[in-house]
C-alpha cells in the first residue's frame, strides 16, 4: 500500500499513539497527530523531530470534536485514543465511569469514523485503524468497563470492513497485548485490583495478583508496537486484527479460528460486490 495522504492519530499525545505516529512518520507519512493537551504538542514535535513525513499536531478530545473537520486528504485513520478509568469489580463500578468509558473509548472513534468516511468514500481508497484489546481473548475479571467498550470497538469494526469495502476503504483492527504505557502502570499486571468498594471479591484478586506475579509478562516498547502496527496498516492483503508485537499476534492466532474466518471472508465476498463502483 502506498500512502501519499494524511494520517491522522488519535491519542497521540504519548504511549502507543506516540509509536504508531512516529512509526508512520517515519516512513514519510504525513501525521496529523491528535493530542488532548497543550503539554503533549511539545513532547510529539521533539519526538518526531528526525522523522521524513511532515507532522501537524493538533488538541482534540475526541468526546467534545464540536466543528473538527478532516483533511480533504486524509488517507488514513487510527482511532487509538482511550481511557481505562478503574480496575474494580463490576458492581462496584459507579454509573459515571461506565459512560465516560464509552463516550472516550467507543463513542469518541465513532464520531471520528463517520468524518472520515465520506472523504475515503470519495477517493475511494483509505484504512480505519481501530485499536480495541489484548484483553478480549480472555474473561479477565475486574476490566469489565474496559473490555466492554473495546468489544464494542471489535463489533463495530466486523460491519465496517463489510460495509466500506466496496468504497476500497479497509478496516483494520488492533488487538494490542502489553505495552509500556502509562495506562499500564497501574494495570492489573502490576498491582492488585480494587475491592475496596467490594471487600467480598478480594479473595479473587490476591488470586489474580498471584497468578500475573507467576507468569512471565513480555512487555513491548511503544516504538516497537507502532511499527508492528504501521506494518498491518500498510498490508493490503491481511486480515482483519493484528497483535501489537509477536506474543500478542501468537496468542491471536490461537484465539481466531478458521470457521471465523472463513465466515468474514463469505460475508464480506456476499456484501462487497453489490454497490456499483459509482456510488
Amino acid at each position: 500500500m502506498k500512502i501519499d495522504g494524511v494520517a491522522a492519530v488519535t491519542g497521540a499525545g504519548a504511549g502507543l499513539g506516540l509509536g504508531i505516529a512516529k512509526a508512520l512518520a517515519q516512513r514519510g507519512v504525513d501525521v496529523l497527530a491528535l493530542v488532548l493537551e497543550d503539554a503533549h504538542v511539545e513532547a510529539v514535535q521533539k519526538e518526531l523531530a528526525d522523522a521524513s513525513g511532515a507532522l501537524e499536531v493538533s488538541i482534540l478530545d475526541v468526546t467534545r470534536i464540536g466543528d473538527f473537520a478532516f483533511p480533504d486528504d486524509l488517507q488514513v485513520l487510527v482511532n487509538n485514543a482511550g481511557v481505562r478509568l478503574s480496575s474494580r469489580p463490576i458492581e462496584a463500578i459507579e454509573s459515571d465511569e461506565w459512560r465516560r468509558t464509552m463516550d472516550v473509548n467507543f463513542f469518541g472513534m465513532v464520531d471520528l469514523t463517520r468524518l472520515a468516511l465520506p472523504i475515503m468514500r470519495h477517493a475511494r481508497r483509505g484504512v480505519i485503524c481501530n485499536v480495541s484489546s489484548g484483553s478480549l481473548f480472555a474473561a479477565t475479571p475486574f476490566l469489565g468497563a474496559y473490555r466492554a467498550s473495546k468489544a464494542a470497538i471489535s463489533a463495530f469494526s466486523e460491519t465496517l470492513r463489510i460495509e466500506v469495502a466496496p468504497f476500497g476503504i479497509r478496516v483494520v483492527e488492533i488487538m494490542p497485548g502489553a505495552v509500556k504505557t502509562g495506562m499500564n502502570v497501574d494495570s492489573i499486571l502490576n498491582k492488585i485490583a480494587d475491592t475496596s468498594g467490594c471487600p467480598a471479591y478480594l479473595p479473587m484478586a490476591q488470586a489474580q495478583r498471584a497468578l500475573f506475579e507467576a507468569t512471565e509478562v513480555t512487555t513491548a516498547t511503544i516504538d516497537d508496537a507502532g511499527r508492528w502496527i504501521a506494518d498491518a496498516i500498510f498490508d493490503d492483503s491481511g486480515p482483519q486484527r493484528y497483535g501489537s508485537d509477536e506474543r500478542s499476534q501468537a496468542t491471536l492466532e490461537r484465539w481466531r479460528t478458521t470457521s471465523d474466518e472463513v465466515i468474514a471472508h463469505e460475508v464480506l465476498a456476499t456484501f462487497a460486490s453489490v454497490i456499483p463502483a459509482e456510488s
